[in-house]
């Protein structure tokens, strides 16, 4: 097994987004970025390097204490609002900022969020098999 690497990630700033809908802002203004980024199932989040949320322009929400793999605890800044596009699935997240040179991170939530799953052996994501049209719902009725 190897690292997962999803490519061509879509990443824009959903509050441009807004503004563009609500006539404040040009849709060609709208910062986003396409990059490769770690599908990481142990992680919760995801995680940037803060220039790229420095190009997004994501707003600060708060700051967080996140626990390292080593079990070591940081105090990290958390930004939103970001729209996460992987092919034809999206929605918004917030994410942590992390130093320069640390890796781009897709974690658990947006995994789950999007109904995709981790297919290790073969080194790629894949969409969950129950629901091929998009995000499967569980209802408790």
């Amino acid at each position: 097994m190897g690292k997962v690497i999803v490519k061509d990630v879509i990443l824009r700033n959903h509050e441009d987004e807004i503004l563009v809908k609500t006539g404040h802002l040009p849709a060609e203004q709208i910062r986003e970025i396409k990059i490769d980024m770690i599908a990481d199932t142990g992680a919760r989040a995801i995680g940037l390097p803060l220039s790229i949320v420095e190009k997004l322009g994501l707003t600060k929400k708060k700051t967080i204490t996140t626990i390292l793999a080593d079990g070591e605890k940081k105090r990290r800044p958390l930004f939103g609002d970001l729209k996460l596009q992987i092919n034809d699935r999206d929605s918004v997240f917030t994410c942590v900022g992390k130093p320069e040179g640390a890796p781009c991170i897709l974690g658990q939530i947006v995994l789950e969020e999007l109904d995709y799953l981790v297919d290790c052996p073969n080194n790629h994501l894949i969409t969950n098999p129950e629901s091929p049209d998009g995000t499967m719902l569980y209802e408790d009725y």
